[in-house]
């Protein structure tokens, strides 16, 4: 008996190329599991669109010693193309560049200050994409966008970036909130990948998250579902750049947590913290106590699988998540606390820009073969006005 569906051929290879599209390389029984064909289906399909030159082998899977045949892994074909995802945060810009199987092709990065005009910023980013050797006299498929989400006249930053990205670089460019990108990053390559749903949050200059539901971000009604770090802790707390008061941001961005342990960078507050600076652990240990009790709420309220935490404040390691942890535990529903994990995230720096690149691999309207699009020769020079 064979398990899983038949299809006709060309219906197969379109659910093969879609997976392979969205999960990068997979051997023929992760394919198999993924689409729900059968083996016999996705053994003919794959071997036609190999034959076409659609699909390439990936490499082998590595196995222990004498288990058994060492599995392939198939991926799309690469052609020289790239996708590219640009993530403009608070205090820099990322470029990344990754081909149609998934590999990365290069990345580049520059700081700017906080209040630094949005032009310059773009300047900066339009550069780097000029100066990235990696992709030099390569086409652009497509580029995906990182937008803080609470920042004044976002929706005309957001349009003017795509107007600006798709008349330089690509035709087709989409953007979404830098913060749920970072989550979908990680459910595509990073720490849920094996969740089926997981509320993210991302800890830096905001508070921003996403929920995350089969591999695709949830939007909501209004495309701001996961804004977890604008949740109310306390109506008559601090003033927050949102307009309320008292969100869990207001009390554990990046910047409260410099300010009011008196530092001006994680790495040297990491460094009081693990010296025994008692006053500082306090600091930080409450706000791993807010964001745990955050946390549980939402896992009682979304009845989701787990939670993923991104962000530069991880770096301040036990200090922040041992509190956190255990308050998190602390507040979940006793009957289903054992079913719920609490992760870090395994992407760093990048998480924006490759959420970005994701954001294009789940758009069914951008085709992965040869556009008619640019290539980024002398860029600098055709931008430098």
């Amino acid at each position: 008996m064979t398990n899983g569906t038949t299809k006709p051929l060309r219906g197969a290879e379109h659910e093969i190329l879609r997976a392979l599209r969205l999960q990068g390389p997979s051997t023929r029984a992760e394919l198999v599991r993924r689409t729900g064909l059968s083996r016999a289906t996705v053994s003919a399909a794959a071997t036609r669109l190999m034959g076409e030159g659609r699909v390439e082998g990936a490499g082998a899977v590595p196995v222990r010693r004498g288990v058994g045949r060492t599995p392939e892994r198939l991926a799309l074909s690469v052609t020289g193309a790239v996708i590219l995802g640009v993530e403009f945060g608070h205090r820099r810009v990322t470029i990344t560049a990754k081909n149609e199987a998934h590999g990365i092709e290069g990345t580049a990065s520059a700081s700017y200050e906080h209040d630094t005009p949005w032009p310059r910023r773009v300047r900066s980013a339009l550069a780097l994409i000029g100066r990235l050797e990696a992709l030099r006299d390569r086409t652009v498929i497509a580029v995906g966008l990182g937008v803080p989400g609470r920042i004044p006249g976002r929706d005309e930053i957001a349009a003017s970036l795509t107007d600006t990205f798709s008349t330089h670089i690509a035709r087709e460019v989409r953007a979404d909130n830098n913060a749920r990108l970072a989550g979908l990053a990680e459910s595509v390559w990073g720490a849920g990948r094996d969740l089926e749903s997981f509320a993210y949050l991302r800890l830096m200059d905001g508070v921003g998250g996403a929920l995350i539901a089969r591999g695709a971000i949830f939007d909501g009604a209004h495309g701001t579902a996961g804004e977890f770090g604008h949740m109310t802790l306390d109506p008559a707390g601090p003033a927050c750049r949102c307009g309320k008061r008292g969100c869990l941001e207001a009390y554990v961005s990046r910047e409260r947590i410099l300010a009011a342990t008196a530092h001006h960078d994680l790495a040297d507050l990491r460094e009081a913290l693990d010296a025994g600076d008692a006053r500082r652990r306090d600091v930080v240990a409450a706000a791993g106590q807010r964001i745990g009790a955050v946390l549980a709420n939402v896992c009682t309220a979304l009845d989701v699988e787990g939670v993923v935490l991104g962000g530069d404040l991880t770096d301040l390691g036990p200090h922040l998540m041992g509190p956190l942890e255990t308050t998190f535990a602390r507040n979940l529903m006793p009957a289903r606390a054992h079913r719920i994990t609490l992760r870090t995230g395994r992407i760093r720096q990048v998480d924006g820009a490759l959420g970005a690149i994701a954001l294009i691999l789940r758009d069914p309207g951008i085709s992965l073969g040869i556009p008619a699009a640019r290539t980024t020769r002398d860029l600098t020079g055709r931008i430098s006005s």
